[in-house]
């Protein structure tokens, strides 16, 4: 007789309370990342303009600090395959954002001053502003599938879901921010409030590795 097979509730590695964080990270951190992408362009343009060299360079080093961040992340979230990795990961997100909060108040201008040359002032300006926080966030995409993973026979269904899930956190981060925030609260703002936000969650985190100390 065979065996019926589980939901896949109860094929996860957490519970469904912890699952649904992750989830939720998924998403909010997707929203932070993009979101993210754009208020760069605004703390940029007042400096080198809004044209197609700004975007390639914000693009470029965005993909290039992701594409680190995912390597970086899969290899560590088998070491650290835990809630406190991702806790960590937001305190870190967290303090650079509050840097560059501070930072783009004048600061970023007077850094790259000195550098004759506009491209490379450029890339200098947007590898300061964008590179870290993108390399730290995307950490959490593999840890996150790291931390709901039970059964090798769910790999693809649960990255599947959850890549779906920050795709879809990227998008609405884009089109809020674009269209809704910047116009209203400004990009030194926004800022703070996605460091002061992955600050918050950081703790959630934290909560959750007490509860579920097996898991890190």
């Amino acid at each position: 007789m065979e065996h019926p097979i589980p939901r896949l509730p109860h094929r996860l590695a957490v519970g469904i309370g912890a699952a649904s964080l992750v989830v939720a990270d998924v998403f909010t951190l997707g929203f932070v990342t993009l979101g993210f992408q754009m208020v760069t362009s605004r703390i940029l343009t007042p400096l080198f303009g809004s044209g197609i060299y700004t975007w390639a360079t914000i693009i470029s080093i965005s993909i290039g600090g992701l594409m680190l961040g995912y390597f970086l992340g899969g290899m560590l979230a088998d070491r650290f395959p835990g809630f406190g990795f991702a806790a960590t990961i937001k305190f870190i997100a967290s303090a650079y954002l509050f840097f560059i909060y501070f930072m783009s108040q004048g600061g970023l201008e007077i850094a790259v001053s000195g550098v004759d040359n506009e491209y490379v002032a450029l890339f200098l300006s947007g590898f300061v502003v964008c590179f870290p926080p993108l390399v730290v966030l995307g950490m959490y995409s593999p840890l996150s599938v790291r931390l709901l993973l039970k059964l090798p026979s769910d790999a693809g269904k649960i990255s599947g879901g959850l890549f779906a899930i920050s795709s879809l956190g990227n998008i609405i981060g884009i089109i809020i921010v674009t269209f809704f925030l910047i116009p209203n609260l400004g990009t030194r703002t926004i800022t703070a409030g996605f460091a002061t936000f992955l600050l918050a969650t950081g703790f959630f985190s934290l909560v959750t590795r007490a509860l579920y100390r097996g898991n890190g």
